[in-house]
């Protein structure tokens, strides 16, 4: 690979780390609008759960590559906040399934809404062509980062 590369992917790195830094304050914002005692890494587990309910509490953990106990202290915390609930599982009667409980499901509701419409504002000025192709990027940067047996 030659320096072009080299600098492009140091340009790269540099943008990501900007991305990441500034989305870790936009996670947090969005936290606090969905309930005042959620943090970013609450609001990011109850993403997941919304996108892949019912899903096992170790399952949950894989995902975001972190023990069972730590990820049961966060699912612990949005149970009693009354946005996620559990059930038993049908296959394993010693296990719970995870789903988003319906004041869960509103207050996600409301603030994907919010946070659809902010991405509309900022991203007036850009045409759907440029919106797309940053979006097909990110995409295979995501894959490209993903280890093989997390596409599971």
């Amino acid at each position: 690979m030659g320096d072009e590369h080299d600098r492009a992917v140091e340009r790269l790195e540099h943008e990501v780390s900007m991305l990441l830094r500034r989305s870790r304050s936009v996670l947090r914002t969005l936290a606090t609008r969905l309930h005042p005692d959620v943090d970013a890494a609450s609001y990011a587990v109850l993403l997941v759960i919304a996108r892949r309910a019912p899903l096992r509490l170790v399952d949950l953990a894989e995902e975001f590559g972190l023990d069972k106990s730590t990820m049961s202290r966060q699912v612990s915390s949005l149970l009693g906040l009354g946005l996620v609930r559990r059930r038993p599982d049908p296959l394993d009667g010693r296990a719970f399934l995870l789903e988003l409980a319906d004041e869960g499901r509103a207050r996600l509701d409301e603030v994907s809404r919010a946070r659809h419409e902010e991405w509309r504002t900022r991203l007036a000025s850009w045409s759907a062509e440029d919106v797309g192709t940053l979006a097909d990027g990110l995409g295979r940067l995501a894959a490209t980062l993903n280890p093989p047996e997390a596409d599971t």
